[in-house]
């Protein structure tokens, strides 16, 4: 999934959690993009991310991932 691993040279999408653009855009491809997303959302109602931060838009990534699979329209 792109995630604990080493993503040197790869977009993150997600700062708090090691998602990679590249590693959603694969889950969207496949199919199985719901658990990434449902993973962030339940992170973040839990508290347990830390955008401002983590992410250099000191925004959470959820809208990055809307905006993704917009584009993918899914």
């Amino acid at each position: 999934m792109g995630c604990c691993g080493s993503n040197e040279n790869q977009e993150l999408l997600c700062y708090c959690f090691n998602i990679t653009k590249e590693s959603f855009i694969d889950a969207l491809n496949e199919g199985t993009s719901k658990v990434i997303k449902d993973f962030v959302i339940h992170q973040t109602k839990k508290n347990l991310c830390n955008c401002e931060e983590l992410n250099p838009s000191k925004q959470c990534c959820l809208k990055e991932i809307k905006k993704i699979e917009n584009i993918f329209n899914f």
